[in-house]
């Protein structure tokens, strides 16, 4: 039971964006995808999602090519939560949470007790209950994003992919979200995620894919990816991976020479 990429290559625009990328996910994981700006880590995922289809090479689902799912088939076996947060309908943000349980009823269908459950609980483990009568449009940027987390939670799916899901949110929040996120792992979920924080992907993730150019770099425990000569290969940075009271950190301390245009 794996979400798998084989050899992958993705071209938008003419341009190739993910180029012969291969990995899987599979229950009990925590991957997180790092790489500097357009390293292709929203790409990646999108593609994982089966959003995308691939130029060259193959996504399966347990064995089954992806593109043979229906949408609802696939929605119901993969959640996906984009990086972007615009929300068209000034909907209460219940409402927004209980679309995730539409790929397991009919549009038409009322909420079901385990519908009810479902919404309820990820309300609760994305700390929205309070704003459950307001206007989504309403909310801040960061408890709207967790209210959009807690939509991809409702959806009860075997994977979650998240693209960026700590962007906005307050560092309690972010830890808080974090941990859902391995918990959910511990629960038998597969979790992939892009982030830019790297003290985060080195804390939490079961392993760590790098990529830089559309490649993947590394793929492999986050201490062996997140190495200073990695780091300094895909962000040229010199970095300092230590601990702090136990809690493994990346620290950039430079730039490497020649890497950045002053203003």
């Amino acid at each position: 039971m794996t979400l798998k990429a084989q050899n992958v290559s993705v071209a938008l625009g003419g341009r190739t964006v993910v180029e012969h990328f291969t990995t899987t996910l599979a229950p009990g994981e925590f991957v997180a995808v790092v790489g500097p700006n357009g390293a292709g880590k929203s790409t990646a995922l999108k593609m994982m999602a089966g959003l995308l289809s691939p130029s060259v090479g193959s996504v399966s689902l347990d064995d089954a090519p992806l593109a043979s799912f229906t949408g609802r088939a696939r929605a119901r076996r993969i959640a996906y939560l984009p990086q972007d947060r615009i929300v068209h309908w000034s909907l209460p943000a219940a409402r927004i949470v209980a679309l995730g349980r539409l790929p397991h009823r009919s549009f038409a269908a009322g909420e079901s007790s385990t519908d009810r459950a479902a919404i309820a609980a990820a309300m609760t483990r994305m700390d929205v209950g309070q704003f459950a009568d307001r206007p989504v449009t309403m909310l801040s940027g960061g408890e709207r994003a967790r209210v959009l987390v807690a939509r991809a939670l409702a959806q009860e799916a075997q994977y979650l992919v998240a693209d960026e899901p700590a962007a906005g949110l307050d560092p309690a929040h972010a830890l808080a979200l974090f941990e859902e996120f391995s918990r959910l792992a511990r629960d038998g979920h597969g979790v992939l995620t892009a982030l830019h924080d790297l003290s985060l992907a080195l804390r939490f993730a079961t392993r760590v894919i790098l990529l830089r150019e559309g490649r993947c770099l590394a793929d492999g425990p986050g201490a062996q990816v997140l190495s200073r000569a990695n780091l300094a290969a895909a962000f040229a940075i010199d970095a300092i991976v230590t601990e702090i009271e136990g809690i493994p950190v990346v620290l950039p301390h430079a730039a490497l020479p020649g890497t950045v245009t002053p203003a």
